[in-house]
């Protein structure tokens, strides 16, 4: 479980990088003004490279005990990404492009790595407990 949790927190950490910015672009990349999707898109770019490296050290992590504090945190910037939007901001019409393609794919992506994260911190837990190691 450890290992999908890595894999899927790279691949989200990825498509939250690369989503706001070129396959569903905030209203800015698309030809109007700058608008508060902008601060979005730039918000939920740390969010997802953070979430990448997180995915990595989860990969490359050797101690057992180490690893639901790194999958908790993969867990909270899923969280933190599915956060922003409504913390910076939209386009309030439903004809601009974010309103209708980045800010659903962003809470989109979140909520899988979220779901994914948590279940792996619940499955490494559980795992720990027999063990004897937590």
């Amino acid at each position: 479980m450890k290992r999908l949790a890595g894999i899927i927190s790279i691949l989200s950490g990825g498509l939250l990088v690369t989503v706001p910015h070129s396959v569903l672009p905030a209203c800015e990349y698309r030809g109007f003004p700058r608008m508060h999707c902008s601060d979005t898109a730039q918000a939920v770019l740390p969010a997802g490279i953070l979430l990448a490296a997180v995915g990595v050290l989860i990969l490359v992590l050797k101690s057992e005990k180490a690893v639901p504090a790194v999958v908790g945190t993969a867990s909270a910037l899923s969280l933190a990404s599915f956060l922003l939007p409504d913390l910076f901001g939209y386009c309030l019409s439903s004809k601009m492009p974010c309103n209708y393609g980045m800010v659903p794919a962003i809470k989109f992506i979140a909520a899988a790595s979220g779901l994914a994260a948590a279940s792996a911190l619940i499955a490494t837990i559980a795992g720990n407990r027999k063990k004897g190691t937590a």
